[in-house]
């Protein structure tokens, strides 16, 4: 079975974590870590750590991240790779709800075109609202 391990700064995961909630319900095989404002990078690690040392047996890791270069994001490379699990992991960057909810429709481990329609999915979702003009009362949208 996969593991989805959500980091980011502030409570960006948890608020992603709890809202597939919504859609799923319990989420079992998911984990949230956020890089909360008053907490030092080296407890981050720490606790990043527990938590794969957790989830290391698992046949793959798929890694949600806020930032690409960011600490969180940073950090998990960072201990996947000491830990030798970056060859089983997927680490997808720009988390979104849309990606996570892509991640968890997908039953068993995600492959490499998966991972590409994930992305293609999840910046379909990002656009910008116009209101198209068809000569119509400005009342009217």
């Amino acid at each position: 079975m996969k593991k989805i391990l959500i980091v980011s700064h502030g409570t960006l995961a948890k608020g992603n974590y709890e809202a597939a909630k919504m859609f799923f319900g319990e989420l079992t095989n998911v984990i949230y870590l956020c890089l909360e404002e008053n907490m030092g990078i080296e407890d981050y690690k720490k606790k990043l750590t527990d938590v794969i040392q957790d989830i290391s047996g698992s046949e793959q890791i798929v890694v949600l991240s806020d930032i690409k270069g960011g600490s969180p994001y940073n950090s998990v490379v960072s201990i996947l790779s000491e830990k030798g699990l970056l060859k089983k992991s997927k680490i997808l960057t720009g988390l979104n709800l849309i990606m996570l909810i892509s991640v968890l429709m997908i039953e068993n481990e995600i492959t490499e075109k998966e991972v590409i329609d994930i992305i293609a999915t999840a910046r379909e979702g990002i656009i910008n609202f116009k209101i198209e003009d068809k000569g119509q009362d400005e009342d009217t949208i």
